[in-house]
C-alpha cells in the first residue's frame, strides 16, 4: 500500500487526535488561519528592507511559521470621519433626551406652551419664554398659494359627459388620473365627484367646487402661502378649459401683533407661517382676531413635546440618510429607525403617521381631540412611542466606531465570510470545523483501502 508524505502526516494526526481530544480539528483550522493572516496583513505595505530587518518567528504554530513582523498603528480618522462621530453621537443624545421629555411628569409646568385661543385664526407652536407673557394677534389677510380654475357650467345641465384624463405635477410628484361624468345627474355632481378623486391623494393641491349665480367650476389651489407652483394637463383639463387664475405667493399675509398690551406692529409675510416671538411661530389660518397665551393643560405640554420627538426624528434621520450611504453602521441604524416603535394602529391615536421615506407626521388636533376623550389610554402610547424612539437611539449608540465610518462592502464581506458553511478555515462556523474533521477522516480512510 502506498501512503504518501501528506497522508502519513494525516495518520499521524489521527493518532494525536486520541490525546488530544476533539478540538485538534479546529486548533488545525486556527493554525491555518492564524498563517494566512499573518502572510496576508501584517506584512502588508512593507518593502523588502523592512522585512529583512524584522524577520522573527511566530510559535504555537504547528509546523512553526517564519514571517515578518512590523510594529502596526491604528487607522487614524480622517477630520470628516471624526466630525461625522461627533455630529452622530449628538443626534442619538438628542434624540434619547427628546423621548425622555415626553414622560416628564411636569412638561405643562415647566416648559410654558404658546397656545392660541381661537386655532381658527392661527395656530400657535412653541415654547413661552416668559409664561405671563400675552400677544393680541390680528390677521387681515393671508398669503395667498396658486389657484386654477375651470370655465363655468351650468350646475344643473343633466347628463354630463365629460371625461379624460388629468395630470398633476406639483411638488410632491406627478399623479395622474382618470375620470368621467358618465353617470352623473348633473354638471354639479359631476365636478363634485372629481373633486373627491383629486382630493383622495396626497398630491399637495385642494380641489373644491365653487357656485356662482347657477353656475360651478372646479378650483384647484395649493397650500395658501407656500411657495411653488403646479401645473395641470391631460383631455379632461382641455375639455373643462383649466387655467391659472392667480400666481403663487402673488398676495401677501398682513397680521399685527400686540404684546402685553403694547403697541400694535404690523407684519407682512410671503407665507402664512410667521415667527411670533423667539422659538414661537404662528400658522396663519384665517382672517380675525386671537390671544396667545402660555397653555396651562398639561395635555398641550405633551402634545408640543410629541411634535418636538417627531422633528427630531425626522433630523436624525434626514442627517443618517444624507450622511451614511457607505458606513455600516449607519445603514444598521437606519433600518432599526425604518421599524415602527409601536403598531402603526396606536400611533394614529397620538396622531403620528409613518411617511413614506420612513419619517413621521404629526397631526397636534388629531392628538388633543383624542387626549380629551381618552387621556389614560393616549398618555400609554405616547409613553410607549416614546420609549421605543428611545430603545432605537440607545440601540444607535452600541454601534461601534469602526462600523460608522466602515464601508457597507467590508460588513457585508466579513459576514459572508464568517457565515458561511462551506469555509472550512470560519473560526464562526461549527460546520467549518466539522467540514474540516471530515475531511481528515476520508483521507485517513482513502489511505487504509488503497
Amino acid at each position: 500500500m502506498q501512503i504518501n508524505a501528506a497522508n502519513l502526516f494525516l495518520l499521524d494526526r489521527a493518532d494525536q487526535s486520541k490525546t488530544n481530544g476533539i478540538f485538534t480539528g479546529y486548533a488545525r483550522a486556527n493554525n491555518q488561519r492564524l498563517a494566512q493572516l499573518f502572510d496576508r496583513t501584517i506584512n502588508k505595505g512593507i518593502d523588502e528592507v523592512q522585512r529583512g530587518q524584522a524577520v522573527q518567528q511566530a510559535t504555537g504554530l504547528n509546523p512553526p511559521l517564519v514571517t515578518t513582523i512590523s510594529p502596526t498603528r491604528p487607522k487614524v480618522l480622517t477630520f470628516e470621519d471624526s466630525a461625522f462621530l461627533k455630529n452622530y453621537r449628538n443626534n442619538m443624545l438628542d434624540l434619547q433626551t427628546a423621548a425622555a421629555r415626553v414622560r416628564a411628569r411636569d412638561v405643562g409646568e415647566a416648559i410654558p406652551v404658546a397656545m392660541s385661543a381661537d386655532p381658527n385664526v392661527a395656530e400657535a407652536r412653541g415654547r413661552m419664554a416668559n409664561a405671563a407673557d400675552r400677544y393680541e394677534v390680528t390677521v387681515e389677510q393671508l398669503a395667498s398659494g396658486q389657484v386654477s380654475q375651470s370655465a363655468p357650467l351650468s350646475a344643473q345641465d343633466p347628463l354630463p359627459t365629460a371625461s379624460g384624463s388629468l395630470k398633476l405635477e406639483t411638488g410632491k410628484g406627478k399623479f395622474s388620473f382618470f375620470m368621467t361624468g358618465a353617470g352623473m345627474e348633473n354638471n354639479r355632481e359631476m365636478l363634485e365627484n372629481f373633486a373627491a378623486k383629486l382630493n383622495s391623494q396626497d398630491t399637495g393641491v385642494t380641489a373644491k367646487v365653487t357656485e356662482e349665480a347657477g353656475k360651478v367650476s372646479l378650483r384647484l389651489e395649493n397650500s395658501a402661502g407656500e411657495k411653488g407652483s403646479f401645473s395641470v394637463s391631460g383631455t379632461l383639463a382641455k375639455r373643462l378649459d383649466i387655467q391659472e387664475t392667480q400666481a403663487a405667493g402673488e398676495q401677501e399675509a398682513v397680521y399685527t401683533v400686540k404684546k402685553n398690551g403694547g403697541e400694535a406692529e404690523k407684519h407682512t409675510s410671503e407665507q402664512n407661517t410667521v415667527e411670533l416671538d423667539r422659538g414661537i411661530t404662528l400658522k396663519l389660518k384665517g382672517e380675525g382676531t386671537t390671544q396667545v397665551t402660555a397653555a396651562k393643560d398639561v395635555l398641550e405640554g405633551v402634545a408640543e413635546k410629541l411634535d418636538l420627538l417627531v422633528d427630531r426624528f425626522n433630523s436624525t434621520r434626514e442627517f443618517l440618510s444624507r450622511s451614511g450611504e457607505n458606513r455600516q453602521g449607519v445603514q444598521n441604524q437606519l433600518r432599526r429607525m425604518a421599524k415602527p416603535p409601536i403598531e402603526e394602529k396606536s400611533m394614529s391615536l397620538i396622531g403620528v403617521t409613518p411617511q413614506k421615506d420612513g419619517s413621521y407626521s404629526f397631526d397636534r388636533e388629531a392628538f388633543l381631540s383624542q387626549a380629551r376623550r381618552t387621556p389614560d389610554l393616549v398618555s400609554s402610547i405616547a409613553e410607549d412611542f416614546s420609549k421605543g424612539i428611545q430603545n432605537i437611539a440607545q440601540r444607535g449608540m452600541r454601534e461601534s466606531s469602526g462600523s460608522l465610518v466602515g464601508p457597507v462592502e467590508y460588513g457585508r464581506r466579513m459576514t459572508e465570510n464568517q457565515q458561511n458553511p462551506v469555509n472550512v478555515l470560519s473560526t464562526y462556523s461549527k460546520n467549518g470545523v466539522y467540514n474540516l474533521m471530515n475531511l481528515y477522516a476520508a483521507g485517513v480512510l482513502m489511505n487504509l483501502n488503497a
